[in-house]
């Protein structure tokens, strides 16, 4: 069996060493969104209330759901299977968007 197959023969997205790599993108890419979002927040409660910080700060919690989510994919062995049809999402799109959980068909087709 090759190290691309686990044990129940489903075809592995990617290498451990891969992973690892896409989990420390994951884990700063986090902790960088996390700071943005405080800076916007701290915006926010100024005087008066800025709306593109605030816009801001909302958008910068979905991407930190959308990196939670990819960190929990990398748990459970999911990661760089496409949510909907199953396909390996090639390394390419995932260097570009290292928490995309769709392959780029998907994702148009949405």
């Amino acid at each position: 069996m090759s190290a691309s197959l686990d044990a129940q023969s489903t075809p592995s997205p990617a290498s451990a060493a891969l992973l690892a790599r896409f989990r420390t993108i994951l884990e700063t890419q986090r902790a960088e969104c996390v700071q943005q979002r405080e800076e916007a927040l701290a915006e926010c409660a100024q005087s008066v209330p800025d709306p593109v910080a605030q816009r801001r700060s909302a958008d910068l919690q979905v991407t930190i759901g959308e990196i939670d989510k990819a960190l929990h994919r990398i748990e459970a062995g999911t990661y760089g299977t496409c949510e909907r049809c199953g396909a390996a999402i090639p390394e390419e799109r995932l260097e570009l968007r290292p928490f995309a959980g769709r392959c780029v068909t998907c994702t148009a087709a949405a």
